[in-house]
């Protein structure tokens, strides 16, 4: 069997001419299905996250705004619009987490074609973020909702340029969740408390990057001892990015890719992936190195390596 993926056409939303390509989820998904033909028969629709879901994280009155559309002080601080479209987008893709979630504690490994929307708060929207779905996904693998799969210990490996800042206060009095984030230092956003934060320098490169975030696995794995990995794998750390200053090439992504997942291999640990940022110069620079991190899922889990 190869890594399940989850994906649905409704990921996608029109926000008008902005540096978030929405468009980058369908091109991954046709990359994928036509170079691994088989992953159309893998591929699974997920359904929009349920109220049950989206209350372990964000509040009644946040989402009573989503949900009526209003501009309030808790959705004003978004970068989109707010429209039943965008809106709908982001339950959805929320859902993509907690299948990706179900489906990484059934088989070992998932991947969501899309999500990874961590600096949204419980109580309010933040930047291109409306749902925490990083944060909705943990919450439910440690829900009664999955039964016997449930853990008790889960870790965030958030590998964006950004620190998953809304994602680190939603579980910062929480000690069963690690919350793990290796970002450049001098850039967006207010940074916010995490179990583990490692700001690098501007134009850090490949060989400074793997070093450092080998540091970081190696504390979050030999410290903590997750049950589950939920792997924000942002692609804007590329040397590339429109609103990035680190320099990590394509090779040293796919050596990051390969670095996270190869430690939950070894380590046993069920790993879900969700996408987050990538905002290359180049939409195919962007749309390659998100597929390679499914590749690098691959050949890590996927058909002879004894996983799913």
């Amino acid at each position: 069997m190869y890594v399940p993926i989850v994906y649905h056409p409704e990921y996608f939303s029109n926000i008008g001419p902005h540096v978030f390509p929405t468009e980058k989820y369908h091109l991954i998904y046709e990359a994928l299905v036509t170079q691994i033909p088989e992953l159309a028969f893998a591929a699974r629709q997920p359904e929009v996250a349920t109220q049950e879901q989206l209350r372990r994280v964000h509040t009644a009155e946040y989402l009573a705004d989503l949900e009526s559309y209003e501009h309030t002080m808790r959705t004003l601080t978004s970068e989109l619009p707010l429209t039943p479209e965008v809106v709908e987008a982001y339950y959805l893709q929320a859902g993509g987490s907690v299948y990706a979630t179900e489906l990484a504690l059934e088989e070992g490994a998932a991947f969501n074609v899309g999500g990874g929307f961590h600096h949204a708060f419980a109580d309010r929207a933040e930047g291109f973020c409306y749902i925490n779905d990083v944060a909705v996904g943990v919450a439910h693998a440690m829900s009664e909702e999955v039964g016997d799969r449930r853990v008790d210990r889960a870790a965030v490996v958030d590998c964006d340029l950004h620190q998953g800042n809304g994602t680190a206060r939603i579980f910062q009095d929480d000690d069963r969740v690690f919350t793990f984030s290796i970002h450049q230092e001098n850039n967006y956003p207010v940074k916010e408390k995490g179990s583990l934060d490692i700001g690098l320098d501007d134009m850090t490169g490949d060989d400074v990057y793997l070093e450092r975030l080998k540091e970081g696995l190696d504390t979050v794995f030999a410290r903590f001892a997750p049950r589950f990995v939920m792997y924000v794998a942002g692609v804007d750390p590329f040397e590339n990015d429109q609103l990035g200053g680190l320099h990590v090439t394509r090779t040293g992504m796919r050596r990051r890719d390969e670095l996270v997942l190869d430690y939950c291999r070894r380590q046993s640990v069920p790993v879900a992936v969700v996408l987050a940022g990538g905002y290359a110069f180049s939409l195919a620079h962007t749309v390659e190195m998100h597929m390679n991190t499914y590749l690098a899922m691959h050949d890590i889990f996927g058909p002879g390596q004894g996983g799913a």
